[in-house]
C-alpha cells in the first residue's frame, strides 16, 4: 500500500506543478501527454506486468530471476512502439502539444521499464518495490524544487519520466546477478501470447467502456455534467491507489495457494472487506465535505458534483466488493475466466450509466453506474467461485508432473482447460 502511496503521490506532485505554473493551453498540452501516459502503461502492464503477477507469482525467485531479460525486453518493446506512435503525432501538432508527446517519447522507455520493475519486485521484494517509488519521489521533488521560470509542458514531461532513471538505476543494482547485455525484445511476449492477448483484449474493453460511457455523459446531459462525474471520480480517487495496492498484494499471494481454494477464498474475502470498509470510511469523509471546500477543489464543477457524493459513493462501495473476485481470478491465473468475465459485465457497464444519464442527468449516472457495479461485482465473485476449484485441480495436476509446473500452469489454465 505504501508502494502505491509513493508512485500516485509524485505523479500528484507533477500535475500539480504544472497546473500552476503552464497556461490552460500549456496545461491541456501536459494533460494530453499524461492521458498518453495512462493508456500506454495500462497496455504494458496487460502485456508484461499483470501476467507476471497472475502467472508467475508461484514460481521460486531464482527461476523467476532469470525471466528478468525476457520481461525488461518486452517492456521496451512496448515503450519503442509508443515511443514512435506519440513522437509521429508529435511532429504534425504546434507547441506546446508538440512538445510534451515528443518530450513522452523520449521518457517513455524509462517510465515503463521503471513501472515493471515495481511488478518484479512486489511479488517477494515490497520493500525493494517501495523504495524504487521513493526514489523516484525524491528525484521528482529535487528536480521541481529547481524548476525554471517559464518551464512549459514538455520540460514538465521530461522532468517528470527522467527522474525515473535513478529508480531504474537502484534496481538494476538490486538484480544485477540476472541482468544481461541481451534484453529478448520477444520472446516473452511469444512465450506469453495466450494469456497476453487476452489481459490485453480485457484493457481495451474496460477502457472502450469507460470512454463510451463518460462520451455519453456530454452527449446526453452536457459537459457541465461530465464536469461533475469527473470531480466525484476525483474525489473517490484515492480509492483507486488502495485498490490497487491490495491488488497487487493479493495476487502474488494467491497465486501461491491457488491449489488450496479454501486459503484463497479466505484471501479474497478479506481483501474485499477491507476495499469495502475503505470506501464507506471514505464516503463518510466525502460527505462531510463542505461546500467551501469542495468549491476550492473542484471549482464551478462542485455545484453539480456535490449532488454525486452520495451515489458515486455506494458505487465505490458495490464496485469495491468485487475486488476479491477480480484478484482472486488472476490469482488463479485462469486468463479465459478473466476475460469471459470482462466481456460478460461489459454490456452493464455500458447500459446502465447511460440509460441512468438519459433518466436524470449525471445523478442518474451515477446510480447506473452503482447498478452496473453491483451486476460487475456478481459477475467476478462467479467467475472466482465456479472456476476456482477446476483452476486448483489442473495447477495440482501440472505441479505433480513437472515440479515447479508454472509453464504447465500457464497452459492449462490460460489455454487448454475447458471450464463449465
Amino acid at each position: 500500500m505504501a508502494d502505491q502511496a509513493a508512485s500516485s503521490l509524485s505523479n500528484t506532485l507533477v500535475g500539480i506543478f504544472a497546473a500552476r505554473a503552464l497556461s490552460a493551453e500549456g496545461f491541456g498540452a501536459f494533460g494530453l501527454a499524461w492521458v498518453a501516459y495512462f493508456l500506454v502503461q495500462g497496455a504494458c502492464r496487460a502485456l508484461v506486468g499483470e501476467v507476471l503477477l497472475s502467472i508467475h507469482s508461484a514460481e521460486d525467485a531464482e527461476r523467476r530471476g532469470r525471466r528478468l531479460p525476457e520481461i525488461l525486453g518486452a517492456t521496451l518493446t512496448v515503450s519503442a512502439v509508443a515511443a514512435v506512435g506519440a513522437a509521429a503525432v508529435g511532429v504534425l501538432l504546434e507547441p506546446p502539444s508538440s512538445s510534451a508527446l515528443l518530450a513522452f517519447a523520449v521518457v517513455i522507455p524509462v517510465v515503463l521499464v521503471q513501472d515493471t520493475w515495481r511488478f518484479v519486485c512486489i511479488i517477494d521484494r515490497a520493500g525493494t518495490a517501495l523504495l524504487l517509488d521513493v526514489v523516484w519521489l525524491v528525484a521528482v521533488c529535487a528536480v521541481l524544487a529547481a524548476a525554471p521560470a517559464g518551464a512549459g509542458a514538455g520540460w514538465f514531461v521530461a522532468a517528470w519520466g527522467l527522474t525515473a532513471a535513478p529508480a531504474v538505476a537502484v534496481a538494476a543494482v538490486a538484480d544485477r546477478r540476472f541482468l544481461t547485455w541481451r534484453l529478448p525484445p520477444l520472446r516473452w511476449l511469444s512465450a506469453e501470447r495466450v494469456t497476453t492477448t487476452r489481459f490485453f483484449g480485457e484493457y481495451l474493453t474496460a477502457q472502450a467502456g469507460q470512454q463510451l460511457t463518460l462520451a455519453a455523459v456530454s452527449g446526453l446531459a452536457g459537459i457541465a455534467a461530465l464536469g461533475a462525474v469527473r470531480a466525484s471520480q476525483i474525489l473517490y480517487g484515492p480509492l483507486n491507489t488502495i485498490h490497487r495496492g491490495i491488488y497487487m498484494a493479493v495476487v502474488p499471494d494467491g497465486a501461491r495457494v491457488r491449489t488450496d481454494p479454501p486459503r484463497l477464498r479466505r484471501l479474497a474475502v478479506r481483501a474485499t472487506a477491507l476495499i469495502v470498509a475503505a470506501a464507506a470510511a471514505w464516503m463518510v469523509v466525502a460527505l462531510a465535505l463542505p461546500d467551501r471546500g469542495g468549491e476550492m477543489l473542484f471549482g464551478d464543477s462542485w455545484a453539480e458534483g456535490r449532488d454525486l457524493v452520495l451515489p458515486m459513493g455506494v458505487a465505490m462501495i458495490v464496485g469495491s466488493a468485487a475486488t476479491g473476485g477480480f484478484a482472486g481470478v488472476r490469482a488463479l491465473g485462469d486468463a479465459r475466466a478473466s476475460l469471459r468475465a470482462r466481456l460478460t459485465s461489459l454490456p452493464g457497464e455500458l447500459v446502465l450509466p447511460v440509460l441512468g444519464t438519459w433518466w436524470g442527468g449525471a445523478v442518474g449516472f451515477a446510480l447506473g453506474f452503482a447498478a452496473a457495479r453491483l451486476v460487475t461485482s456478481v459477475v467476478w465473485w462467479r467467475a472466482f467461485l465456479v472456476h476456482g476449484p477446476a483452476a486448483a485441480r489442473a495447477g495440482a495436476g501440472a505441479g505433480a508432473a513437472a515440479g515447479d509446473g508454472t509453464d504447465e500452469l500457464r497452459l492449462a489454465t490460460a489455454g487448454t482447460v475447458e471450464h463449465g
